[in-house]
């Protein structure tokens, strides 16, 4: 059985424009909206993966993997304690530099 897709309220993905190879993607907020979520939400941090639908839409989805208590197994991309994020210029601990380089 899948797990039920969890979307972030307030957070919108677009594609790049044409012709524009340098934006991955574009990203819309609604403050109020983002905001509610995230003070709704009881965890630390939200992960999210963005993908492509079918249909070619951009959107993001919250990551909800969590690494098995009873397994070790390093090697998931998803067990990488945000390394690969931080290795980018970004940085979870310090929230007034998040997303600057």
């Amino acid at each position: 059985m899948a797990k039920e897709k969890i979307f972030l309220n307030g957070l919108y993905i677009n594609p790049p424009p044409q012709g524009i190879d340098w934006i991955i993607c574009k990203i819309g907020i609604n403050v109020d909206q983002l905001l509610q979520t995230l003070q709704n939400n009881n965890d630390e941090r939200i992960n999210l993966d963005v993908k492509r639908s079918d249909e070619g839409k951009y959107y993001a989805e919250v990551n909800t993997w969590k690494p098995d208590q009873n397994n070790n197994n390093n090697n998931n991309y998803n067990n990488n304690n945000n390394d690969n994020y931080n290795n980018q210029g970004g940085n979870y601990n310090n929230r007034n530099n998040f997303g600057r380089r």
